[in-house]
């Protein structure tokens, strides 16, 4: 099953990402999900979470996070590829998450994908991952040793 004609059309992956963390930011599970390519296909993985395939899926994902309320978090360091129909981000996310005694900044690492249809750019691809030992830092020459 495929949606493609939604009421949000993105004439960028730049303008449908920024959608993404505006509905995240506002705790909006319908904006969120309009987001993504309603598909089967589609792939998100939250950070130390399995990985949700299909719309139906990723969408109760979304659902299930936002139901304790909005998130605060905002992307930092926006990597780009971009063809005329795929799209892949690589961008650090900074988020508060409420613990015992206060609050405390974290980030993430994550991987965005879209692409586009005769409805816009449709996100396809939400990959995250805790920043080692909680450091964000950018790699650009070759690591030594061992990567996996």
């Amino acid at each position: 099953m495929t949606r493609l004609s939604k009421p949000l059309l993105f004439a960028s992956p730049e303008e449908c990402e920024q959608a993404f963390y505006d509905a995240l930011e506002s705790g909006d599970v319908d904006t969120v999900s309009d987001v993504w390519l309603d598909d089967d296909d589609v792939c998100c993985v939250h950070p130390g979470g399995p990985r949700l395939i299909g719309y139906t899926a990723v969408r109760s994902s979304l659902a299930t996070l936002l139901a304790a309320g909005a998130l605060q978090i905002r992307t930092l360091s926006r990597k780009c590829f971009e063809s005329s129909t795929v799209a892949v981000t690589s961008v650090i996310e900074e988020v508060v998450v409420a613990q015992a005694g206060g609050r405390q900044v974290v980030h993430v690492i994550a991987t965005n994908a879209f692409t586009r249809t005769p409805a816009g750019w449709k996100m396809v691809l939400h990959h995250a991952a805790p920043a080692p030992q909680g450091r964000v830092a950018d790699v650009t020459e070759t690591p030594h040793g061992p990567v996996h």
